[in-house]
Formats: structure tokens, sequence, C-alpha cells
């Protein structure tokens, strides 16, 4: 079945290619009353259905041609697609075959969003719909303008055809989407002329063409026309224009916006041209690896194409028009390898070829911010995933975590995860229960609350350590012993910087060595003070730059605010007091009492998580990193290198019947 456009330049592009096709095929069959099927050349995704007695089981993409992927519960979430064909007597197999499409309004809404996120967006409604179809999580997919246009079959077990009009109205009859326009021709002037109406009606049509294709349309030929190594004899794809138009002009600057989830997007500012009946001043240089591909740079001249008939992008420089003054683009020194927005930190993220700001106070940062707020690991509001929290969003009912505690049954239950032309609404039992998750977060326990508030460098297992240390959240923000851990490391660098018996910074006079010494002397017993407040606490994975971190993380306008949100909200986490070896639990408590623990690799009779409160429960600690310190690590299958690093410190490793064998000794 044919499926894309032929790579042979010269069927493409003009009439002669129309005239030689026909040629050919009168030459194999000559004397033959030939008609031809014509059709719009979509630009979408190929796409396979395969039903079973009325009933869609599979939905699978070309692929190599060969192998292809499994998208059935993506395709499932496409209303336009039936999941079971309109006819009361179905045929035990059936195989169509067409493309699946974005709709352009919604193409170009579901880019203005992700724009105005300051994220990447798509080049072009086929890369969009790709993209859609491969995303893991069906939920996501449901909210994209998609559809499909199918115009073949492949197994049909108990139909028979003998033109192609024939399986197009079949087709329609079955309840699936097919061509709006497509004729039946009975010559090449006749084609041609379709073509150009065809063309003329192009903006009526939901979706992009790239051309034409063109069929014979008596079945019964078809064996007899063979085919190449591009394309069936029997058909031809006919490009009479090219699609993209170009302008030229010149790159003035770069900006970089930052999206919603934390990715910074480079977007080309240019000096106003005219392209496609609209000025445009701004276009998308997609990310940072694309930029040193084109080595596009500021002050170039440069080529912008409309692609997809709604993002300008950049794709190309004019090097013999390059001033002497340009130099190549670096992000990162463009930035001051810095958030934009924040001036936090930066991170690349490999797996979208783009940085990312990695703090998640950043004010452009909101649906991120609230995902990371709702996680299993944190609050666990379940339901609460990336799509709900998008919409919460761009529909304005949340900017920022606490928002979601205002939230109403009536609000949720309206809320469209779809699109204005698609609607797709979130539903009141699905609200009903994302409320309930949200009312049950008011009661999680200090250490998720810590860890949901996302502050820097503070994980699970420091949020643990925290809440088992201080009673509520207040006590956290001005806590002692924080303030006592980076207190000591300050007075240890004063100490060391006034040693008088320093290497690197002796005394000059002994009236200098004196003084030194005496408050060398005062610092000492300063830092035995300390020293023994601290002594009486454990928590291992806090030291001077964490503490710091969580201070200033409440001393700052932001954290404050947080304290007084939940104060209205009447939300007050609770911590725990340390739990003594005379509270851990009976027989094994001294093997894990006082003792720091790190898990890695996959456990096979339990999840980390259960691990960890097995340990916790007993008065053992967990910590992400090893270190001298560490008593033990338990290795699953496939550890990571905290294995290797634990071997090399001599670190006691427990495989997990050893482990398991401990937690139940008595």
């Amino acid at each position: 079945y044919y499926f894309d456009a032929p790579t042979d330049a010269r069927q493409r592009g003009s009439q002669v290619d129309l005239r030689r096709f026909e040629a050919r095929i009168r030459k194999a069959l000559p004397g033959r009353n030939i008609e031809y099927i014509l059709e719009p050349k979509v630009d979408g995704t190929s796409i396979t259905l395969h039903y079973e007695r009325g009933v869609l089981v599979l939905a699978a993409t070309r692929g190599d041609g060969a192998t292809g992927d499994d998208v059935t519960a993506n395709v499932r979430t496409i209303r336009g697609i039936p999941l079971r064909l309109l006819t009361p007597n179905p045929p035990a197999r059936l195989e169509v075959r067409g493309e699946i499409y974005m709709d352009l309004k919604g193409f170009a809404k579901l880019n203005a969003g992700i724009q105005a996120a300051g994220e990447e967006p798509f080049p072009n409604p086929r890369n969009a719909t790709a993209g859609s179809l491969k995303q893991l999580d069906s939920r996501v997919v449901a909210t994209r303008p998609l559809n499909g246009i199918f115009y073949g079959v492949g197994r049909a077990e108990g139909l028979t055809f003998s033109s192609h009009g024939q399986v197009i109205e079949m087709l329609r009859t079955l309840g699936l989407p097919t061509p709006k326009f497509w004729w039946l021709c009975h010559n090449m002037d006749e084609v041609a002329s379709r073509t150009a109406e065809l063309f003329n009606h192009e903006q009526e049509l939901p979706y992009e063409i790239d051309g034409v294709v063109i069929k014979i349309n008596d079945m019964s030929l078809w064996d007899a026309l063979g085919a190449t190594a591009t394309h069936p004899g029997y058909a031809i794809a006919y490009k009479p224009r090219e699609r993209s138009k170009e302008a030229i002009t010149r790159l003035r600057d770069i900006t970089v916006q930052v999206g919603r989830t934390g990715v910074l997007t480079p977007v080309a500012e240019l000096e106003p041209v005219f392209l496609d009946g609209t000025q445009i001043s701004r276009a998308t240089l997609h990310n940072e690896d694309d930029i040193r591909r084109k080595d596009i740079r500021i002050g170039d001249t440069v080529v912008i194409e409309r692609a997809g008939k709604v993002i300008p992008a950049v794709m190309r420089a004019i090097k013999e028009q390059r001033p002497d003054t340009t130099e190549p683009f670096d992000f990162v020194k463009h930035i001051r390898n810095a958030c934009p927005e924040c001036g936090g930190p930066i991170v690349r993220d490999e797996g979208f070829v783009a940085w990312r700001c990695d703090n998640l106070q950043c004010p452009a940062q909101k649906t991120r911010r609230i995902e990371y707020f709702a996680s299993r690991a944190t609050l666990d509001i379940e339901g609460l995933g990336g799509v709900v929290a998008d919409a919460l969003v761009e529909r304005g009912l949340a900017q920022e975590p606490l928002d979601l505690f205002k939230l109403r049954v009536d609000q949720l239950a309206v809320l469209n995860l779809g699109t204005d032309e698609e609607p797709r609404v979130l539903g009141q039992k699905n609200a009903a229960k994302i409320i309930a998750a949200i009312e049950h977060a008011r009661t999680q326990p200090l250490s998720r609350w810590l860890h949901a508030l996302a502050i820097p460098n503070v994980g699970e297992a420091i949020a643990y350590q925290l809440a088992s240390l201080h009673r509520r959240l207040e006590d956290v923000s001005t806590s002692p012993i924080l303030h006592d851990i980076v207190v000591l490391s300050r007075k240890r660098e004063e100490s060391r910087v006034i040693n008088p018996r320093s290497s690197a910074n002796r005394p000059r006079t002994d009236l200098e060595r004196d003084e030194r010494q005496r408050q060398h002397d005062m610092l000492a017993a300063e830092i035995e003070v300390i020293e023994k407040r601290l002594s009486t606490v454990t928590i291992p994975e806090v030291g001077p730059v964490v503490a710091s971190s969580i201070l200033d993380f409440f001393a700052s306008p932001y954290g404050r605010a947080i304290l007084a949100r939940l104060l209205q909200l009447n939300i007050v986490p609770e911590g725990m007091a340390p739990a003594p070896a005379s509270a851990a639990v009976p027989g094994p408590s001294a093997a894990f009492a006082g003792k720091t623990f790190v898990l890695t690799g996959t456990l096979g009779g339990m999840t980390r998580e259960q691990a960890t409160d097995e340990i916790r429960r007993r008065g053992g600690q967990v910590v992400g990193s090893v270190s001298r310190k560490t008593s033990f690590i338990v290795a699953g299958t496939d550890p990571g290198s905290k294995l290797a690093i634990a071997r090399e410190l001599g670190v006691t490793v427990l495989d997990e019947a050893t482990f398991t064998s401990r937690l139940h000794a008595r």
C-alpha cells in the first residue's frame, strides 16, 4: 500500500511527471480505459488500525516499513476514530490505513500556549502529531487536537473491492473519517484540473497537505503494474508547489525564555519582516544544539520560514553576508550561567536536549512546582499529574502549590483538559477524588511537607531527618540545630585562619601571635560547646551548605509567605521525636538503631519506600550518599555507582537476602 511520496526528484513538482506516469501506465496496459482517483496527501503520521469483529484492537505506526510502534492506547483517545465500527455485521478482521494529523487551529493554540510558557514550540503539525503519538501517558494525548483520515485497506476478511473509490466509500459508511475532497478523474487533464481545484479549497481543510496522491481506480490492474523501490506502480505523489515560504532578515538579538516547566528556550529577535502576509519580529531557535548545528550568530542575515503555517523558525544563516564582528553563540555564557528569570542554577536536561532552571521557586515555573508538590514522594495528591496541573495553570485556577487548597469540586469538575475546539472536562468523579486527596495532604507529616516545598538541597532523606528533630514547620524555619551547624562551620574556618601555628599564615610579631592564640582559644571553647550540643542529635546528611539553604529559604520573602499562607489555611504539619532504641522494633533494634543505611539497585521483595520505612521503624537512618560514616549499603539488582564507592570505603555490603533476614531476626 502506498504511504509516502516517492523520493525520485523527477516524480515531483511538475505536470511532466504526470504525463510520464500516464505513459508508463498505458504502455503496461495498452488499450485499457484508465480512471484515476485523486485525493489530498495529508501531511501527518502514517497509521494502520486493526478491527476484530468491529472492535479496535490495535493501532500501529508505519515505523521503518516493517516494524512500527503500538500506539493503541493513544489512538483510543482520539474522538474522531471509532472504537467500534458503525455496522451491525462487521468483518471478522479489517485493517485500515491512513494518517493521523493535528488540527491546524488546535495546533496554533497548542503552540501559543507552549510559547506563552517560554518553551520550545513544535515546528509543524506533523512533528506535533508524531510527538503526541509517542507519549507514554495517554492522558496527555487526549488533550491534543488529533484526528485521522483513512483511505485504504489491508487485510479485509469477508470484504471485496473492485475499485479504490469503493474502498473510500466503504470506510466512510463504517464511521471512519475519509478525505473531504476526492475525485474520480477520467484522464490526466482532469487530474490537473482537479489538483488546482483542491488547492483552491486548501484553506477549508483542517489539516496540512503537501501535494496530492493519484491512484488507478480499478484495483484489478494494480498487480500488473508492479512497484519500484520507493512507490507502487499504480500510484504517484504529485507536489505542484513548495509548501514553505521564506523571508530574509537580520537577527538583532537572542533572548531566552523560561517556561512553566523550567525549560530555557532561545528566541530570535528579528528586524521586522513580512512573511506570508504577516509581520514577523520573533522566531523560534528551538534549542542550543540547533543554534550550534546551524551556526547562527547575533548579527547574521538569516532565512526564516513559517513552519506549519504558524510558527516562524530560523532555518539558516546566510554566511556570505556575515559581519566580521560576529562570534559563535555561547548559550550558557549568554545567560551568565544562570536562569534569566530568577538567577538560579541551570542544568542540562539531556532527555529534552535543553537547559532547565533547577530552582523550583523560580517565578516563571508554575506547572512544575505543582507537579512536584503533588507527586507520590511528597504529598501524594493522586490524580494531579502534568495534564491536570497544566490545565489548572492555563485556566488561572492555580499559580502556586498552596492554591490547590482553595479549589472546589465544582470548579474541578468542569476543568477543560482539552482545547476550546475539542473540550475534555475532568468530570465530577475525578474532581471529587482529587479534592479528597488534597484534603488528605493537610494531614501528611512534616517530613513530606518539607520535601514538597522544594527547599533547595532538601530531598526525602534530609526531610525525614529534619522532621525527626523538630515538631513544627516553624521550628525548622528558626532551628537552633541548623543555626549551630552553620555557626560551627564558620567558627572552624575562623579558627583555621587565625591559628598562630598555621604555616600558611604565620604571625609577624610576638604580639600578633599572642593575640591570635587568645582568639584561637576562645574559638576552641565556643566550638567545643556547639559540638557538645550537636552530639546529642543525629542528622548525618545536613552540613553547613544544606543548613544555610534551609534557613535562607524560610528567611526569604517566598519562605515567609509560605509559612503565613499555611497558617491561614490552618495547615500545621507535625514532626516526631527521635526514636530511642527502646522504642525500636524488639529483637533487631541493635542491628539498626543509630546505624546509617544507603539503598542502591532494585529490591525484589519490597520497594525502596518500604525498605526505608522498615529501617526507620527500627531506629536506623536512610541517607542518599555513601561516606565513611555509612554503616551499611543494601544492594539490590542492577546497583549503581554507590556500590563501588562503598567497597572502596570499606562499607559493609548487604544483599537483599541478608538485609531481609536481619529485618526479621528475633
